[in-house]
């Protein structure tokens, strides 16, 4: 069963819905992470090797560089599943 929602004033599935929900949620908080870090590696590069949290399991145990990469990695994809949800709007 197909459960309409209303959302950026289209009317559409669930599935879609949600899909461009975690999409644009996964853009924003990847480019949110990746300037962190860029201002992080401009004002205290030391800090780079250093690992994201103090708990020391993974993946808390990452490095803070590491973590700016994924970060951009996960934006990235995240606005190519919007953009292609998107363009299939449109066709």
């Amino acid at each position: 069963m197909w459960i309409e929602l209303c959302v950026f004033g289209l009317v559409m599935n669930s599935k879609r819905a949600l899909l461009r929900a975690v999409a644009l949620t996964a853009t924003l908080f990847g480019l949110l992470i990746w300037i962190y870090a860029i201002v992080i590696q401009v004002t205290h590069p030391d800090w780079l090797p250093e690992p994201f949290s103090h708990v020391g399991f993974f993946p808390f145990n990452v490095r803070f560089d590491e973590v700016g990469m994924a970060a951009f990695a996960v934006a990235a994809v995240g606005f190519l599943v919007w953009q292609v949800d998107v363009n299939l709007d449109d066709n």
